[in-house]
């Protein structure tokens, strides 16, 4: 985040009819409903967000904007394109924050931490004193151990010696060289073994 000095002026013009668009996401694929909404405040369309979405949907919320040259375009406030693959540290934490949302609130409900498509959520990183850099955020437990997932022997070493390789050093040395690189080949594995059970997020790339 970053923040900017401007002269409040510069600003050629300004509306007070916004249009916002809400999307739902559910289920498996590409499902998802969408409805814009007129005549509303952002709270107006946060709560009709999370009316529509209920406890087993993600949801987002856009700005509309109709640019001359352009047409019709979405500038997202809360979320994004769930439909679209994370390409950036920037697009995991939007999509982080959607499922975190629905996550907390199915934990409050006490209902299973599933997403709509009933995977879990996983969350790949380090911290001190952790032998293990594996999460799952809302439940009872909090942190796991490579036998609380159904990882290879193969997979589950090479994460151990990568998570250690972080443990092994002052707090404010460096990261070892390459260290990201391979947690984001490491993520990858980790993926496809867990893919069936559950999304696992990159947390060390978004610390």
């Amino acid at each position: 985040m970053r923040g900017i000095e401007v002269d409040e002026r510069d600003a050629l013009w300004e509306s007070n009819d916004p249009r916002y668009r809400i999307y739902v996401f559910a289920g498996a694929g590409s499902a998802v409903t969408t409805v814009d909404l007129v005549d509303a405040t952002f709270k107006d369309a946060e709560w009709s967000a999370t009316t529509l979405a209920g406890d087993d949907n993600l949801w987002s919320i856009a700005l509309v904007v109709d640019d001359s040259d352009r047409g019709r375009g979405l500038i997202w406030l809360v979320g994004g394109d769930y439909n679209s693959p994370p390409r950036s540290p920037r697009e995991w934490q939007m999509r982080a924050q959607m499922q975190d949302r629905l996550l907390a609130h199915r934990s409050r409900k006490r209902l299973p931490l599933t997403l709509p498509d009933g995977r879990r959520v996983i969350r790949l990183f380090p911290d001190w004193g952790r032998e293990w850099p594996f999460w799952e955020s809302f439940s009872e437990g909090y942190t796991l151990d490579a036998e609380d997932l159904p990882l290879s022997d193969e997979l589950a070493g090479e994460i151990y010696a990568w998570n250690a390789a972080w443990q092994d050093r002052a707090e404010t040395d460096p990261l070892p060289d390459g260290w990201i690189e391979h947690g984001r080949h490491l993520h990858a594995r980790m993926q496809t073994e867990l893919d069936t059970i559950a999304e696992v997020r990159p947390g060390f790339e978004l610390r």
